[in-house]
């Protein structure tokens, strides 16, 4: 009952943010700040600090927090909470009520580190695997006795006999029955003169343990496939929660799955008949890939009936559990060995993941090649999670943004920015950091970390500026989170296509774990298909067999279940999939439903008009629908600048342009022709269209600088008339330093402060105060004017007489100066905020230690053990010439 009220509570939430007026920004959920996945190090957290840390954290615009206890601090174990304990309970009933008092949602783990599984887990409970024996025998060897047993000791300890099998031209015999307790087989009715292929099928465990455990959650992982191994899990949970009588938290998390060899459970073979309808156990020869053929059907309804398992017993019980207590889980459903949709579509808040930073080229973006790793989530792998939301009608799609987005203390908000606007693309609208640790307040610099970057926590120099990033999310997901889902088309995912390859041979090939770092090798041609829908205009979310079966055809149109809308559904691949699915496919195609079989651009373009901002200038974008129009997040992530009149896919009466970077808003520039888009390299904006026209609002006719939405945007003058370089003498000092900078600079021209010659300087991490000075005249001054600050190393707040202007702190680094000049003399003050990596770098090389953690401790992005100390100095500080351009037609 609890969590029906906070869905109807949400729903209703939803319909005030989306009833926003013209022009005006929707009212954010609380969903429309970003999360963080908290890390508690030994769960030896306190109520001062947890307070501390929350009020940081709220401060800054994080709005939701997540617990995942991991391992300890080295030394620090008497200071240690044991998971689930009572006064790990009050923990986190105190982070529940400064949640509360902060408004940040708190969600929590189920489970320590990564996968489920812990000290309760009995070892017939947990992660079970397929040994197979085989052997050669005559049918007078089976009568005298033919050895089956495990010859591994370890292996043999855990492994039960689940069913032995003789296989012969012609047939097979169950001789389960006749296995003799020494490992033998004595088969007195076999035929003497035939040769016989004997498998002995074990169940054993794969001893597995959680990874990352915390204190008190060490243990076996549990039996994902085993419903009673769930349930029997869950219930410590349960009584966690009734002894201590701690609120349920507002959602409950699970990571990627990465249960590895985990491709058994001890009810498998009746299970498989009783889905399948055929005895597995009679075709062990083609499941293990002893019998070669094209399209192996019993590898492929193994891997469906290990899925289907996962499904019902795992994902939809441990929701149902969840719902129970009023409570909501966020998956990761990445990895599993399933069908992902179907997965996805079981829990409340689908979750994908970025693992990496993407090369868009984008111009004049700090690349740090040597120090980032290829990011492994592209457009078809981030689009799983938003598909399942979509077509389910689900209202979010979370995601864990910024894995190893570059090596640790190097990386810059404006790195953020691209990956961030390309899962906005693909449909996130509900972003968690990966992540922040709980740090205690005085502990010595860098505090406690976890060995993935990103850090997003109080203790990087990076938070100084990160309210200005967090507002940008804010105001992002805040339109995202509004609206309905506006994708043109359906595409079945083939799974029976990727199910039917084999990556390896025996029981190791069984699995398909649909993994981020192997799609690529797993579903090379879904990928490509993805891709060209992608570049020939479109958008699309996927779907599977059973979500097509509740697919119906209305009003010309694809609807799902859940009233979802699509134009036509694309088959791509060999169509392989069940009658009844199939069947069902022609029904909707009699009806007049357009249905596409592979990937034919005619045919797309005739069901559903393209987007050519994308199709021929390769923005990146999504569209939603709402109560008086659509809306689009649009993301220049090529190396282009993009200034052209694009015609629309929809139609429109009227349309305004939202900056999410400042929360400004302008009226929008079209004709017949299309509407004006001007997007520099690196920039998003949020554009609205109407079904009506806006009326114009009055009181702005002689307001110089609307901020109404009722002006277009001015337009930047890049001519040598309009354009002044701030060539003068600059004044550098510091702020918030460490190691502290007291010295002071008179510069020539710009320069980043690690060239300059002084030990501090050259370490430091903080903040650098450029100031400057330049004479106006009284035309000049009446101006508007942008200022770009060309190479920022890595953000910064700009004032010009004493006026804030704003932060750039993202690509391109350009900010309006909004009437600040007078006639005459104008200060200008640049505060520009670098990294922490020259300042952990000289740690390293004077030999001070930092890293205390246990288990991995501090890796590179290659999970190998690394010193900083080789680093050469990071650039800090402003790295080329500040220019200012008059901003025309503004008015």
């Amino acid at each position: 009952m609890k969590y029906n009220n906070r869905i109807k509570t949400l729903m209703a939430m939803m319909l005030i943010a989306g009833s926003a007026t013209a022009q005006n920004w929707p009212a954010p959920l609380p969903e429309a700040k970003p999360g963080a996945r908290w890390w508690w190090l030994g769960s030896a957290v306190n109520n001062a600090d947890l307070q501390w840390n929350m009020e940081e954290y709220a401060r800054t615009g994080i709005g939701a927090l997540e617990i995942t206890p991991i391992y300890g601090v080295k030394g620090n174990s008497a200071n240690e909470l044991e998971f689930l304990s009572a006064p790990w309970m009050n923990a986190l009933r105190f982070v529940e009520s400064e949640g509360a008092r902060n408004n940040i949602l708190i969600d929590m783990n189920t489970g320590t580190g990564w996968p489920f599984g812990g000290p309760d887990v009995t070892i017939e409970e947990a992660a079970a695997k397929l040994v197979c024996v085989e052997a050669d025998a005559t049918g007078k060897e089976l009568r005298s006795g033919t050895d089956i047993s495990i010859k591994d000791e370890k292996e043999k300890k855990f492994a039960k006999l689940s069913r032995l099998m003789a296989y012969y031209d012609g047939g097979c015999t169950d001789l389960t029955d006749l296995a003799t307790e020494d490992g033998r087989v004595i088969w007195k009715k076999a035929d003497k003169k035939t040769n016989y292929k004997i498998i002995a099928a074990y169940c054993s465990r794969t001893r597995q343990q959680v990874k990352r455990a915390a204190p008190g959650g060490q243990g076996y992982v549990i039996d994902h496939f085993d419903k009673k191994a769930v349930t029997n899990y869950l219930a410590r949970f349960e009584k966690a929660f009734a002894d201590t009588k701690t609120p349920y938290p507002h959602t409950f998390f699970n990571d990627s799955y990465e249960v590895y060899q985990a491709n058994w459970t001890p009810t498998l073979f009746e299970e498989f008949e009783k889905r399948r309808g055929y005895k597995l156990e009679e075709h062990l020869p083609e499941l293990l890939g002893k019998k070669a053929e094209k399209g192996n059907k019993t590898l492929v309804d193994y891997r469906e009936t290990l899925g289907e398992l996962l499904l019902e017993n795992f994902v939809e019980q441990w929701t149902a559990w969840a719902h129970k207590h009023g409570a909501k889980t966020r998956n990761q459903s990445h990895g599993s060995p399933a069908n992902l949709i179907d997965i996805y579509s079981a829990v409340d808040i689908p979750e994908i993941e970025g693992f990496g930073l993407s090369e868009f080229g984008i111009k004049g973006l700090r690349r740090d090649t040597s120090f980032t790793r290829k990011n492994d989530s592209d457009v078809s792998m981030l689009k799983y999670a938003s598909s399942a939301a979509h077509i389910n009608g689900k209202p979010f799609t979370s995601s864990e943004t910024f894995t190893w987005l570059t090596e640790h203390f190097r990386t810059s908000l404006s790195q953020c920015k691209p990956d961030l606007d390309l899962m906005f693309c693909c449909g996130v609208n509900n972003i968690y950091f990966h992540g922040t640790t709980y740090s205690p307040k005085n502990d010595q610099w860098p505090g406690w970390k976890f060995y993935a970057s990103i850090d997003m926590s109080p203790t990087n120099s990076i938070w100084r500026d990160a309210p200005y990033f967090m507002k940008y999310i804010e105001r992002c997901q805040s339109f995202l989170q509004f609206g309905q889902p506006d994708n043109d088309f359906l595409v079945m995912l083939p799974v029976r296509d990727m199910w039917a390859a084999r990556s390896g041979q025996g029981e190791k090939s069984l699995l398909m774990m649909f993994a981020i770092h192997s799609m690529d090798k797993k579903a090379p041609e879904f990928i490509k298909s993805i891709i060209e829908i992608d570049k020939e205009g479109f958008d699309c979310d996927y779907i599977s067999e059973k979500y097509i079966l509740g697919t119906t055809f209305t009003d010309g149109m694809l609807q799902t279940a859940a009233g979802t809308r699509y134009k036509a559904l694309i088959i791509p691949g060999s169509g392989n999939m069940p009658d009844n699915v199939k069947a069902h496919i022609n029904s909707l195609k009699s009806q007049g439903a357009k249905i596409i079989y592979g990937i034919r651009p005619a045919e797309m373009a005739s069901a559903a008009k393209p987007e050519m901002m994308k199709s021929r200038y390769g923005l990146k974008m999504i569209r939603r629908k709402n109560s008086t129009g659509y809306h689009y997040f649009i993301a220049n992530l090529t190396p282009e600048d993009i200034n052209a009149t694009i015609p629309l896919s929809v139609d429109m009466k009227d349309a305004r342009w939202f900056n999410p970077l400042n929360g400004e808003r302008y009226k929008a520039e079209f004709d017949n022709n299309g509407i004006k888009i001007n997007l520099r390299s690196g920039e998003s904006m949020i554009l609205q269209t109407f079904d009506n026209l806006i009326p114009h609002n009055s009181s702005c006719q002689n307001t110089a600088n609307c901020q109404n939405g009722c002006k277009p945007r001015g337009t930047v003058s890049k001519a040598p008339e309009d354009t002044r370089t701030l060539d003068g003498k600059w004044n550098l000092s510091f702020i918030n330093s460490a190691p502290e900078v007291t010295k002071t600079w008179t510069l020539d021209s710009v320069r980043t402060w690690e060239t300059l010659d002084d030990d501090n300087v050259k370490e430091t991490m903080g903040t650098g105060v450029y100031t400057t000075k330049i004479k106006m005249n009284k035309q000049d001054a009446a101006a508007n004017w942008m200022m770009d600050l060309g190479d920022v190393r890595e953000s910064a707040r700009v004032y010009i007489n004493g006026k804030f202007i704003g932060c750039a702190w993202s690509v391109p680094f350009t900010l309006e100066c909004r009437n600040a000049f007078k006639a005459g003399d104008n200060e200008i003050k640049i505060e520009v905020t670098n990294l922490p990596a020259n300042r952990i770098a000289a740690m390293d090389r004077k030999g001070i230690e930092w890293r205390k953690f246990n288990e991995i401790n501090i890796v590179d992005i290659k999970y190998k053990k690394t010193k900083y100390d080789q680093w050469k100095p990071v650039e800090s500080g402003l790295n080329s010439n500040v220019t200012l351009h008059k901003i025309i037609d503004a008015r």
